[in-house]
């Protein structure tokens, strides 16, 4: 048996199996209600750290554990049912530095919770943005690259490391969690599925997925959205959107000084803007990126973006090529620091 021996009772959603059904006690710790409830003081609005979507995660302590986050299920319907079971299922089964440890879960009546490890940092979306953005410090260009490559190897490994591909389809900046050392963590396993085997683009070739509409727009691939093509290209479209929010420190669809909301891939490169560094950058990063690593960061970038997912890159190319990126600041880091310490890059002859 493979290492996900569990995937197939909650990737289709008309599945009835048997293996559905799975008591979540064999999977991993359960914990009474009781039990967490005492870690959040009653679950007091004070211990709320995230509440997008149909879930509140809440910081918690639990005696043999420390701090933890809980994430408290407001739905309660089957499609919430099945999130539930989709996150304790597969979280419970992946091990890597940049996915999020799973501790427990715990199920009473409609009530269901699933138990992390406490990530100190909250998501990349709050460092990013923030509640209020005079509160948030900027994070470095090195920093950004180094947070971009555990992402790329956090999703390389879900799509690659077992023989039974994964698929995220929920990649965005809230859903990336950065620890006390900004370690990036993959969160958010709920709408996750096993890649569709043999052909992906069914006939005809335009099909309806309703399951699929709490999937974050500004972040889902166009070829998903028209067609309902579901592949391992998905995440990467919506890793290339993550790539623009981290270069731009812009959310994925903002509202402009004219009162609009736009979508960043849109803006980023529209004809005003594109081939223009400058206008796209993120003001606290002008000066920082050398010209050699900004050629990299944004062909890649680019790729991931590409409207046809058969011309995006796989994750594994991605995070190797994010590596050659970081390599290509260091050495230009460490001669500049050698020539001229105080002196800026200039990215006005890149395109």
């Amino acid at each position: 048996m493979g290492p996900f021996p569990c995937l197939s009772c909650f990737t289709t959603p008309k599945s009835n199996t048997k293996n559905h059904f799975i008591p979540l006690e064999q999977l991993c710790h359960r914990y009474s209600c009781a039990q967490l409830q005492k870690a959040t003081n009653n679950f007091n609005q004070s211990s709320i750290v995230s509440g997008e979507g149909p879930c509140q995660v809440y910081k918690g302590h639990l005696k043999a554990q420390g701090y933890v986050a809980i994430k408290k299920f407001k739905t309660r319907s089957p499609a919430g049912d099945t999130e539930f079971r989709a996150e304790v299922k597969i979280l419970c089964q992946l091990h890597h530095p940049n996915v999020v440890p799973l501790i427990g879960f715990g199920e009473h009546k409609s009530d269901k919770f699933v138990v992390y490890d406490y990530v100190s940092n909250g998501s990349l979306y709050d460092c990013l943005h923030g509640t209020n953005i005079n509160n948030v410090v900027p994070l470095s260009w090195k920093q950004r690259l180094n947070i971009c490559i555990g992402v790329a190897r956090g999703l390389h490994y879900i799509h690659f490391g077992s023989k039974i591909p994964i698929i995220h389809r929920a990649v965005k900046s809230s859903n990336i969690l950065l620890d006390h050392n900004l370690v990036p963590k993959l969160a958010d396993f709920g709408l996750c599925k096993k890649e569709p085997q043999g052909d992906s683009r069914p006939k005809p070739p335009r099909v309806e997925v309703r399951e699929d509409l709490e999937v974050s727009l500004e972040y889902m691939d166009p070829e998903f959205h028209m067609y309902g093509w579901l592949s391992k290209k998905c995440d990467v479209y919506s890793f290339g959107v993550v790539l623009l929010e981290i270069l731009c420190r812009k959310e994925a669809c903002f509202l402009t000084p004219y009162g609009v909301y736009v979508y960043l891939v849109k803006w980023a490169f529209n004809d005003e803007r594109k081939g223009v560094p400058e206008k796209i950058v993120d003001p606290c990063l002008m000066g920082k990126i050398a010209p050699e690593c900004w050629q990299v960061f944004i062909e890649i970038l680019q790729r991931c973006l590409a409207s046809d997912g058969e011309e995006r890159p796989t994750m594994g190319e991605v995070e190797v090529v994010l590596e050659n990126a970081l390599l290509l600041q260091e050495r230009a880091d460490a001669e500049k620091e050698h020539h001229d310490p105080s002196s800026n890059y200039s990215l006005a002859n890149c395109n």
